[in-house]
């Protein structure tokens, strides 16, 4: 089994939250996540991490100070077991863009869309982490006083 340490962005705009669409070439399922990715170096920081992967993924420049969930994933698929830290998105600038994502990078054959979607709206997409319905809204009210672990899921 293969290990990894993920980080991802929580990216809110005055009532909605920026997600990323993840499309299976094979199946043609898509699934919506927030912008995030692999650590790719021993020296890059949770933060420096999620950062980078919000630019390459959105085209956007973030600004994260704090974690506000703590998920593993494990993807039986791929035999891949993942520590996720979705991290709060203070600040952000520039304009929304996939052109940013490296050419080699799997990533570029699955992220076909970049969107705002309001809390409503999430009922009719597949979101992960499954979270995002509710209790993120809750939290973001709070504004998001402690970290949550939310447990160890699978697909």
């Amino acid at each position: 089994m293969k290990h990894r340490i993920r980080a991802a962005g929580l990216v809110v705009q005055e009532d909605e939250i920026l997600l990323v669409a993840h499309k299976c070439p094979e199946t043609g399922r898509t699934i919506w996540i927030p912008p995030g990715g692999g650590i790719e170096r021993e020296d890059e920081s949770i933060f420096a991490c999620a950062a980078r992967e919000i630019f390459e993924e959105t085209g956007l420049t973030a600004s994260l100070s704090r974690i506000a969930y703590l998920r593993e994933f494990y993807d039986s698929e791929s035999d891949v077991r993942s520590c996720e830290f979705f991290c709060v998105v203070d600040r952000f600038s520039g304009t929304l863009t996939l052109e940013h994502l490296p050419p080699t990078s799997p990533d570029s054959d699955w992220i076909t869309e970049l969107r705002w979607f309001k809390r409503i709206e999430l009922d009719q997409v597949t979101v992960y982490p499954e979270e995002l319905r509710d209790r993120f809204w809750q939290d973001l009210a709070a504004g998001f006083p402690m970290v949550h672990y939310l447990g160890l899921q699978s697909r």
